[in-house]
């Protein structure tokens, strides 16, 4: 597959607004390592704003086991500002079951909202959040 940012951009932004061509390119290549490691780049830095928050979306679509391979990188777009890319790579760690991406969650997106749901997860969980 040869994958051109300026393409990937363009396809990402179809998809946001729901362009059949778009998704199904996305649905057909979630099983390739060259596009997720194109998305994450896009997802991490760039220009567009869509095209960011839909690189995020289709990330958290990968096989577990590609997603595995990223996870540093899950783990530092989990902390993006917008919530609307964020949430993606949120549910993205959670299908690996990353043990950082849970701490996180709890800690820095759970625990300044819901104070005690969140240290009644820190029980439930406290097996892998000890520190």
């Amino acid at each position: 597959m040869d994958i051109n940012k300026d393409i990937i951009r363009g396809l990402l932004i179809d998809s946001v607004h729901s362009k059949t061509e778009a998704k199904d390119f996305f649905t057909k290549n979630l099983n390739s390592s060259e596009l997720l490691n194109m998305l994450v780049e896009v997802a991490i830095d760039d220009y567009s704003g869509d095209a960011r928050m839909e690189a995020a979306y289709w990330i958290s679509k990968f096989d577990t086991t590609l997603l595995k391979s990223i996870e540093k990188d899950l783990l530092r777009i989990q902390e993006d500002e917008l919530d609307s890319i964020a949430c993606h790579i949120l549910v993205a760690l959670g299908r690996i079951k990353s043990e950082e991406g849970l701490k996180f969650l709890i800690e820095k997106r759970i625990e300044p909202e819901m104070y005690w749901e969140s240290q009644a997860l820190k029980y439930y969980y406290s097996d892998i959040l000890e520190e």
